[in-house]
């Protein structure tokens, strides 16, 4: 994994500083960094590197073959077949070598081709044109600002504001981010800079600058599912996750992984330890009992043969990670799991440069609550709608919570139902709070499956994966230099995840509901049942009772009305409430909270 900036001129332009830029990406890549500059400085490219494989300088870069210039973060697990079927003849062991060669015999075709996790520059001395490129799944980021004169580009955010370009909010961020707790690619948090979407390409030549999507999201889910009575389906899932992670093993520094106990992770350790090599793995614990899960990591190792290290996130450090977010993150973020990411991403990082982790399993498989709600409020929304009234009355937050979900807005139903499910604001609430918002919600442009489960699944995939989940993991891991693979997300995976059809992807019955049944299925051939027939979990932090106490008068001062008020035209009052609200024991909107103390720290 490395880090990666540059800038293309189609008219005079002043160039930025490179050097800047690498001394902000070290963290990406500390093993080497390397500055291009076209002649008469028309482009200009910077790179800081992560060494995993072939560890010489021969595979440094930018790296240049004839008038081409390659910048590159990320793996292709495909490289060595495109080096075959390409019959290329290469002077370094590198992927980066055959993404550069395969792009410069393939052109444009080259980009369908590519299995991994990327994100890459190359610019064309010949005829002065500039191909930035990201991943299918937005694993890996692209930072974009378009100016009169040209593009400046980065791997995050940080780059962009030093030189210059990150100046004017977008009004419209803050809306966004209150509803979903991210704000939606392509967009950012300021005006004139952009997310390159995942999958998107940007092919900038003389004055133009053409956008296409080389990889279609959509049509994973346009072709008929398959037989839902397919009896070698569970042995067909194996054996592409099987292949996934003897890719995603292929490096030539050491290789852990992430262990938290749950279904994804303790799936891909199994597959992993099935290999022959006990990898180390790594967790993080809390203090607050219920939120540790800490006992299930250590009886999925044990079982398993895979050493584990594990490491604590208390309240006390917590309230020295919290002020750093902003450095991280470059805008907003509202997923305060990004904290224990960054504690284990640390703690792998002192004994590995890469790891393998268990993202994308919820939504390929089935694994979020908000999935049956999607299929009730399909079937039953008009008579539920009926009563929602009468549920704001009831004296819990479940059913309060369920009265919200059920008054929000049928045109966006699939946003509302994922920000209600993620405790954020309504949109209505978001209005009320922040009269600058627009009229109507946010919405996704991409069309989405007709089953209600696929459509709801399909937005995450879509969206909150991106945005927040990878999002999370590529800055807290980066922040250590450490490299997080993803086989989950191998392209080969989650084209047949979207072939299973949503049937299969239902949560059994019985208490607790069994989650990601075809997962659950083919975990229970390495694992006893009492360690895959549990509670769905997921990777949370006891928030609530933190800010109630530890983190009390730092979150105040930072979510203070006041404070808002003035930065962003927050309504005072509201603010206010929502404090009472949550002290009083309304433990369900420490997430509002957080967003607010997000705003804060970047106000």
């Amino acid at each position: 994994m490395c880090g990666l900036a540059g800038y293309y001129f189609w008219r005079e332009g002043k160039p930025p500083d490179l050097h800047v830029a690498i001394q902000l990406l070290r963290h990406r890549g500390p093993d080497a960094t390397g500055l291009w500059e076209h002649p008469q400085r028309r482009a200009g490219l910077a790179h800081t590197r992560l060494s995993i494989l072939d560890l010489s300088e021969a595979a440094n870069q930018p790296f240049s073959l004839q008038t081409a210039h390659l910048v590159y973060n990320g793996e292709l697990y495909n490289f060595r077949e495109l080096a075959r079927e390409g019959g290329f003849v290469c002077r370094t062991h590198s992927d980066t070598e055959v993404l550069l060669q395969a792009w410069l015999r393939w052109g444009k075709a080259a980009l369908p081709r590519l299995s991994g996790m990327f994100a890459f520059a190359v610019y064309n001395e010949a005829n002065h044109s500039l191909l930035l490129v990201r991943d299918p799944y937005g694993i890996k980021p692209l930072w974009v600002a378009v100016r009169p004169e040209g593009v400046f580009f980065a791997s995050e955010l940080k780059v962009l504001r030093a030189w210059g370009l990150a100046t004017q909010l977008r009004t419209e961020a803050v809306a966004e981010f209150l509803h979903l707790g991210f704000v939606p690619a392509p967009y950012s948090w300021y005006e004139g800079l952009y997310k390159v979407q995942p999958g998107e390409a940007w092919h900038l030549t003389e004055g133009q600058v053409e956008r296409f999507f080389y990889y279609e999201r959509p049509a994973l889910w346009a072709p008929p599912p398959l037989p839902q009575d397919d009896p070698a389906l569970i042995e067909k899932l194996e054996a592409t996750l099987t292949q996934a992670v003897q890719s995603h093993l292929v490096s030539d520094v050491p290789v852990g992984l992430f262990l938290s106990g749950g279904t994804d992770s303790s799936l891909v350790a199994a597959l992993v330890a099935r290999q022959g090599t006990p990898l180390q793995a790594f967790t993080i614990g809390f203090t607050e009992g219920p939120y540790n899960e800490l006992p299930y990591a250590e009886a999925v190792a044990a079982h398993l043969g895979l050493p584990l290290e594990k490491a604590l996130l208390e309240p006390e450090l917590v309230l020295q990670l919290v002020p750093e977010l902003p450095a991280w993150y470059d805008e907003p973020f509202g997923d305060y799991s990004a904290l224990p990411t960054y504690l284990v991403s640390r703690l792998a990082a002192g004994r590995v440069k890469v790891v393998l982790a268990g993202d994308g399993g919820d939504e390929l498989f089935g694994g979020y609550g908000r999935y049956r709600w999607a299929e009730r409020l399909h079937r039953y929304g008009k008579w539920l709608r009926v009563g929602a009234p009468l549920l704001s009355f009831w004296p819990t937050s479940r059913t309060r919570r369920v009265a919200h979900l059920l008054a929000g807005p049928t045109q966006a139903s699939v946003e509302h139902l994922f920000s209600q499910e993620e405790y954020f604001f309504s949109w209505q609430e978001v209005r009320a709070l922040y009269p600058s918002a627009p009229q109507a919600p946010w919405q996704t442009s991409f069309p989405l499956p007709e089953d209600p489960l696929a459509a709801q699944a399909a937005w995450d995939f879509l969206h909150y994966l991106p945005d927040d989940l990878l999002t999370k993991v590529d800055r807290a891991s980066m922040q250590h230099g450490l490299e997080v693979r993803v086989p989950l997300l191998d392209k080969a995976v989650v084209e047949l995840a979207w072939q299973i059809p949503a049937s299969l992807k239902r949560p059994l019955p019985g208490r607790p509901p069994q989650y990601k049944p075809l997962l659950r299925a083919l975990l229970k051939k390495y694992l006893p049942a009492p360690l895959v027939e549990r509670k769905k979990w997921g990777f949370t932090v006891p928030m609530a009772a933190w800010l109630r106490g530890p983190l009390y008068e730092w979150a105040r001062e930072q979510a203070h009305p006041t404070r808002l008020a003035t930065a962003y035209n927050l309504t005072p009052t509201l603010v206010e409430r929502l404090w009472k609200r949550f002290l009083q024991g309304e433990s369900f909107l420490a997430k509002r909270l957080w967003l607010l103390i997000q705003l804060g720290l970047h106000a």
